[in-house]
């Protein structure tokens, strides 16, 4: 049963500002991560905490699992997103 996919108000507001074929994308992701979240392939753990990151293109999406909820932390370049962690 897959993860029900949250967005904090931060990462949902970065996330419809993207243009729409990237925020397909991103959906798409996060989807996946959510039928599979612990998959090296979709996303990686970060060292440190319990987030782990995904990549779509050159952007990155910050996720955190707490119980059957696939949290979105952050969604934002790649330069730029770990700053704000």
């Amino acid at each position: 049963m897959p993860l029900t996919v949250r967005l904090d108000k931060r990462s949902a507001n970065y996330l419809e500002s993207l243009d729409a074929p990237t925020r397909k994308r991103v959906k798409e992701k996060l989807k996946a991560i959510a039928e599979n979240p612990t998959d090296l392939r979709l996303s990686k753990p970060l060292t440190g905490n319990n987030r782990r990151s995904a990549r779509v293109g050159k952007y990155r999406i910050l996720v955190l699992i707490e119980g059957d909820v696939l949290l979105v932390s952050a969604i934002g370049s790649r330069g730029q997103v770990y700053r704000d962690m």
